[in-house]
């Protein structure tokens, strides 16, 4: 693997990490043909747009493929009966 190619994934993995619009460390990062292809999924549409925001600060000037996925959280159909 390519030296500059784990430095920007480690960067960008850092800013992640310590980013409060974003503060995860689950999103994957590849840099393929000078583009940033983002993949994963996350909580809302608000922090898929903010990982792409970061990626831009962090590196400007580079393509951002944002393939980032919004997962659903939904009330379970029936509750979970617990007895002691």
């Amino acid at each position: 693997m390519n030296v500059d190619y784990q430095y920007l994934v480690g960067k960008l993995q850092n800013a992640f990490a310590t980013d409060p619009r974003v503060s995860m460390l689950d999103v994957k990062v590849m840099v393929c043909g000078g583009k940033i292809h983002l993949t994963g999924q996350v909580a809302s549409e608000e922090r898929r747009r903010a990982v792409a925001e970061v990626v831009s600060e962090v590196i400007p000037d580079v393509e951002v493929r944002n393939e980032l996925t919004v997962f659903e959280v939904t009330q379970p159909a029936h509750p979970e009966v617990i007895s002691a």
